[in-house]
């Protein structure tokens, strides 16, 4: 291409920006239309949660969402379908074995999977507040010095880590932010594990990938290969007398174990998942069980018995609690307690009556040789949309990134009245399906459920109001 030719396509590509430009300037807007009231909490002034007259420091009584998903690396993609090879085996040989040197001899394929994975989307929107009244105050005995003591953003890693607690109690909009993080959080926290692809613009959770059923994801053909290791507990009691809790967990290690160790996988690194209300019923049972685990009369003759040290059950007991691990076919593993977690009650499950709940516990595969990371989460990183070309098409929007591109903000106004809302598009990666497993239908009995994060449980409380109907009355001449 000469100097004159280059010339011509400079000026028909941005004859080609130009236009774009004037084509979003005159395009129409199709805006989501604002109230033109205030829907926002009022911290201050008539009516505001906080204008009655109370110490400066105010004390949380909520409760935190927490899981795993901040145990595990994050990281930025625009890659919407992904692939990932997977070397699945060789086939058995064919061919008839030679009986000269020179002869054909029987021959093998090598065979592979690939697997890939989709985001999902999580909207929330803040409430609409009116510019004119969020500086606004009861009178001089409406103070705006609060002080929140405790922390309300998660402990789950699905927040947004750049907004914090401070001016929650007295600044409306940092307000209504981290309330639309909490509850993108707590939605997240689900999705984790319960993500279901298809319903809605849900990610696929990490229940649906530690599973049985894997299949190629150009062909559709089955890799079992890749398949999880998938244990019914069925609804047994995991501190009762049927099925035995050490003996499913310590096959399912094993299993997943031999499998790293014949992939040539090892150092691997997992962790072991479940709901806390689960994992405090274990760790009562599980001292005495794993140390007297197949201690049978047939094993030990009837003329024996087996001596228990109380003290050191007890000691192991409250050592896996405080320390938060597991030892299993002498390994050790850290235990992760995750609210995302699904659990059956006997409202929504027959099997169980009230008092009896049933989850699931998990073999996380975290690392493999070389510390190589084989879960993790992915998130469209926004940060692109606001260089290059498109940044352009982008001058007088009042949009946002945080958290390095993880979230985005975007800011709507009409008139006085404005509101933000929240999008995050994120998935959860498992390369390795084949070291990870569960163990389904444990049925549990504590004596107390814990309350919950999720505003959906019947184990979740708040109370109190959101909007304060202060006294207002008052008289005077002109009244």
């Amino acid at each position: 291409m000469n100097d004159y030719e280059q010339l011509v396509a400079m000026l028909a590509e941005n004859q080609k920006t130009t236009n774009l430009l004037l084509e979003k300037a005159l395009a129409p807007t199709h805006e989501k239309t604002l109230t033109n009231s205030m829907t926002a909490n009022k911290l201050h002034g008539l009516d505001g949660l906080w204008s009655t007259t109370t110490e400066r420091d105010v004390i949380t009584a909520h409760i935190r969402s927490m899981g795993m998903a901040s145990q595990i690396p994050l990281l930025p993609s625009v890659d919407e379908d992904p692939r990932f090879g997977i070397l699945t085996g060789y086939t058995d040989v064919n061919g008839t074995e030679p009986t000269a040197a020179c002869q054909d001899a029987p021959s093998a394929f090598v065979k592979g999977c690939t697997a890939t994975a989709r985001f999902g989307m999580l909207r929330r929107d803040t409430n609409e507040i009116e510019i004119n009244k969020v500086m606004l105050k009861r009178n001089r005995g409406d103070f705006t010095d609060l002080m929140l003591r405790g922390q309300v953003l998660g402990l789950s890693g699905m927040s947004p880590q750049g907004l914090d607690e401070a001016g929650i109690l007295n600044i409306v909009t940092k307000s209504e932010m981290v309330t639309a993080a909490i509850a993108g959080e707590r939605e997240l926290v689900r999705q984790f594990w319960q993500g279901a692809w298809g319903t809605g613009t849900e990610f696929p959770g990490l229940d649906a990938q530690i599973a049985t059923g894997h299949v190629d994801a150009e062909t559709n053909v089955a890799c079992p290969a890749v398949d999880s290791d998938v244990k019914d507990f069925a609804y047994d009691d995991v501190a009762g007398g049927g099925r035995s809790i050490v003996e499913y967990l310590s096959m399912l290690e094993w299993y997943l174990y031999f499998n790293a160790q014949r992939m040539g996988l090892l150092p691997m690194s997992a962790a072991i998942v479940m709901r806390p209300e689960l994992w405090q019923v274990l760790t009562e049972v599980w001292p005495c069980q794993y140390n007297t685990n197949k201690c049978a009369s047939s094993v030990l003759g009837t003329a024996s018995r087996v001596v228990i040290d109380g003290r050191e059950n007890i000691a192991q007991r409250d050592s896996m609690r405080s320390g938060m691990t597991i030892e299993i076919n002498g390994r050790s593993y850290p235990v992760i307690i995750d609210d995302g977690i699904y659990e059956a009650n006997s409202t929504n499950d027959a099997n169980l009556t009230p008092g009896q709940y049933a989850s699931t516990i998990y073999f996380v595969p975290l690392t493999i040789t070389g510390n190589f990371p084989v879960l993790y989460r992915e998130y469209v990183d926004y940060r692109n949309a606001f260089v290059g070309a498109n940044a352009a098409f982008l001058n007088g929007r009042e949009d946002f990134w945080s958290d390095d591109g993880v979230y985005l903000w975007s800011f709507q106004e009409q008139l006085y009245c404005y509101k933000l809302a929240l999008k995050t598009e994120q998935r959860i990666i498992l390369r390795t399906p084949q070291l990870a497993g569960k163990i389904q239908n444990v049925m549990y009995e504590p004596l107390q459920h814990l309350r919950s994060s999720d505003a959906t449980s019947p184990y979740f409380a708040d109370g109190g109001l959101s909007l304060r109907n202060t006294d207002d009355s008052f008289y005077a001449v002109w009244a």
